[in-house]
């Protein structure tokens, strides 16, 4: 709410209605704990004291006095950070905690007094709306203060207090609840944590990531509306609850409100009232009330968690291997199992999660549990659900979808008011197969719960996730999904966790949304009759595509494998019998002509994601290698079980793009090294030297649009991504962070990001298409 200056008196931090003049960063205290692990102590004097002895700004840059006397450069979880010391043979003198509360106790009372009327407001204005008021707990600061503020305001019987105990917490979290408790008995604690512990579901789920982040809600949210039903005595709950959360902590969560209805949970009210408080005013509030720190913000934290965690930071991950190895230890292990299964070599696993390769895990390729469990056929208005090994009764979760009416054995029909829809169930060996009639292809609506239901039918976990959706109590998946027909009134809003049919599901299927592999047939590897696409090809299209089709230099087969490049390309849309028409993109293309790299970049981003061998040449042959056609023929088949000769066809297709373009030698994707050889000689894979900033834009656009999401982060483009600029093109990390920073500094709304204090936050504008950057160029 304030601007924060140095106060080099105390030695403090001094707030001040300066408006954008004070420190740039967020400030946090220094304590002796984090100066001794980063060894200080070799340049500087210090006693042990309570008090702490510098800022940090940004979590790396160390104040002392308001001058810069040091800064943290690197480190991670295997390595320590190296000190560069702007000065040396300091004798620090701890801050004068009492002389810097007092100069800042005006200001700091009347945000105070704000809160808690806040605070006391939103109370009165929802409680007859609600069945149950919460403070959300977690340990940390912000939850400190947000509960000190609501005990101020409100009477001990009009809430209660919610630790969430996601079973990954460090021992500091756990002390730091224990002194809660202890510091205000007179409170109605509690802790909510789930029925399966952390490693359990690490094991059944796979690692949570950035991408599946199925974590928070198994081990935050469900737990904790599940334990708010069993206090209010009923089978679903309305809450109003008060959490810690501040626009200061990430760029996601700047736009947030103070009241947000829904925003988590459709029956949940969340209510943020420090919200706009910076990470100064909390430690100085800290102070002034005497409230107990978890001590691992002493050892340099800035955001307490869990002891592992895909979102972490470099430097949150460096104190925590120094502090608290043993509570990431059984964490670190199922990563260390799920590199070796990745493929990760055994000498290289270390720099794997010290960089974090693990976070970018986009589905359950490598993991025990991980594929794709369901097949969808259809003829005609019926449709078959092939579930291998599924985990529940299909006919257990068809019950969301209508009331069953059972006929025979594995046999009968769904009531619903639409209709009657029969099925028979079928089961083969581990598969259950499942026949579904009078279903119209066309009714996406009805489709979609009918998928939700396979995949939930085949990935359940039992994470009782969705059970907090049921608005009446009818859902139960504690140990095996029951569904009360009396109760349920087949609403669907436990098929549907806001977009994620199943978070099992998301997280193990390998392809296809929502654990559903819709074409049985992914085993087919386009061959393009052994033609690649030519440069002179697309030329000739984009001069006069609407006359194209009658009039091209092309032989038959020629004009066959062209056909299927621009379809798979994404430049025509259509089919042969109502004719192929100019896409949106192709009619960009044609404004930038076949000699503009930009076209090639496009191109070739839209290929990886429909063209089976350019799909596999981007996920399986690696940046600064080099591979024979033969190389590539033989390891194309340990993919798809093909005979060699439709192997050999679409690596020839292949190649021949590479060689025929742009592409191989001018974006570095497949350079010829023996160009004066008649069938070319091997391919290296070097990656592009000078990308177009446009198309690293573009390729971005297409992940999210991919990905389903616009928040994303560059570790992530550098894990297991199956699309963006690094694997689509090779892009250096740091060549890429000058491009985006290059994007977001000219303020057109494209792009924002945050790429300081360890973090790496791209934020795209979801209101816009891919298709649409090509107009920047």
């Amino acid at each position: 709410m304030y601007d924060v200056h140095w106060d080099i008196e105390t030695g403090g931090i001094l707030l001040k209605d300066t408006r954008n003049e004070g420190i740039r960063g967020e400030v946090r205290p220094v304590f002796y704990e984090e100066l001794e692990i980063l060894g200080f102590r070799e340049q500087w004097r210090y006693l042990r004291a309570d008090e702490p002895y510098l800022w940090a700004v940004g979590g790396r840059k160390y104040f002392y006095r308001g001058e810069l006397v040091a800064e943290a450069i690197g480190g991670g979880l295997y390595s320590r950070p190296e000190i560069k010391y702007y000065q040396t043979g300091l004798e620090l003198r701890p801050v004068d905690i009492p002389a810097m509360l007092a100069k800042n106790g005006q200001v700091l009372e009347g945000m105070v007094q704000q809160a808690i009327k806040f605070i006391y407001n939103t109370y009165r204005r929802y409680r007859k709306r609600v069945d149950i008021t919460a403070v959300a707990f977690s340990g940390g600061k912000d939850s400190l203060v947000m509960l000190d503020l609501v005990q101020r305001a409100l009477a001990p019987d009009e809430f209660v207090v919610v630790f969430g105990d996601t079973t990954m917490e460090i021992k500091a979290t756990y002390e730091a609840v224990d002194k809660a408790r202890r510091r205000w008995p007179h409170l109605n604690f509690y802790s909510a944590r789930s029925s399966k512990d952390a490693r359990t579901l690490w094991r059944e789920m796979g690692p949570p990531s950035r991408i599946h982040r199925w974590c928070c809600a198994v081990h935050k949210s469900a737990p904790t509306l599940l334990l708010l039903r069993e206090l209010a005595q009923k089978p679903a709950v309305r809450a109003l609850i008060f959490d810690g959360v501040r626009h200061e902590e990430s760029a996601s969560r700047a736009g947030y409100l103070a009241v947000t209805d829904g925003g988590k949970h459709r029956m949940q009210t969340n209510a943020s009232p420090i919200i706009d408080w910076n990470a100064g005013e909390v430690y100085l509030y800290l102070f002034s009330r005497r409230l107990m720190l978890n001590r691992a913000y002493r050892y340099g934290i800035m955001r307490v968690g869990c002891a592992v965690c895909p979102s972490a930071s470099l430097w949150k991950e460096m104190v925590s291997s120094c502090v608290y190895e043993k509570d990431m230890e059984s964490f670190i292990d199922a990563l260390r199992q799920y590199a070796v299964s990745a493929g990760v070599p055994p000498g290289q696993i270390d720099q794997y999660l010290q960089e974090g390769g693990w976070k970018g895990r986009a589905g359950g390729r490598f993991l025990e549990a991980g594929g794709n469990r369901v097949i969808e056929k259809w003829e005609g208005e019926k449709v078959r659900y092939t579930l291998r090994r599924p985990e529940e009764d299909w006919q257990a979760w068809a019950r969301a979808f209508g009331p069953l009416v059972l006929t025979g054995e594995d046999r009968g029909y769904i009531e619903r008011e639409d209709g009657l829809y029969p099925y028979r169930i079928a089961r083969l060996n581990s598969s259950v197969v499942v026949d579904l009639g009078r279903i119209r292809p066309a009714d996406r609506f009805l489709i979609s719960k009918l998928r939700a239901v396979a995949a939930k039918a085949a990935y359940c976990r039992h994470c009782r996730a969705c059970e907090v959706e049921c608005p009446t109590g009818a859902l139960d998946t504690r140990d095996k999904v029951t569904i009360d027909d009396e109760k349920c009134i087949a609403c669907g809003q436990c098929l549907h966790l806001r977009g994620k049919v199943c978070l099992a599901a998301k997280s193990l299927v390998v392809s296809g949304g929502d654990g559903m592999a819709m074409n049985a047939n992914k085993a087919s590897l386009h061959s393009y009759q052994t033609f690649g696409m030519r440069k002179e090809w697309l030329a000739e299209f984009l001069r006069s595509p609407g006359t194209w089709v009658e009039n091209n230099s092309l032989g038959n087969r020629q004009f066959e494998a062209m056909v299927m490049w621009l379809k798979h390309a994404e430049i025509i849309g259509g089919d042969r019998k109502s004719g192929w028409k100019l896409t949106v993109f192709g009619e960009r293309l044609r404004s930038l002509g076949a000699d503009s790299s930009l076209t090639w970049a496009a191109v070739w981003t839209n290929l990886a994601r429909n063209s089976t061998p350019v799909q596999w040449y981007v996920s399986n042959i690696p940046w600064l290698t080099s591979a024979t056609k033969k190389e590539l023929v033989d390891k194309v088949g340990e993919q798809y079980t093909l005979s060699a000769s439709t192997r050999e066809n679409s690596m020839t297709a292949l190649a021949a793009l590479l060689a025929k373009t742009p592409l191989g030698n001018e974006l570095g994707l497949g350079v010829d090294t023996s160009p004066g050889r008649r069938a070319g000689g091997p391919l290296y894979k070097r990656g592009w030297a000078e990308p177009h900033p446009v198309a690293v834009l573009y390729s971005l656009y297409r992940y999210a649009e991919r990905v389903g999401r616009y928040e994303l982060t560059v570790g992530e483009l550098y894990g297991q991504a199956p699309e963006g600029p690094y694997t689509l093109f090779g892009i250096d990390r740091e060549k890429l962070k000058l491009i985006l920073q290059g994007w977001s500094s000219r303020g057109t709304g494209w792009i924002k990001t945050d790429l300081v204090r360890d973090l790496d936050n791209i934020f795209l504008d979801r209101s816009r298409l891919a298709c649409e950057v090509l107009r920047l160029e």
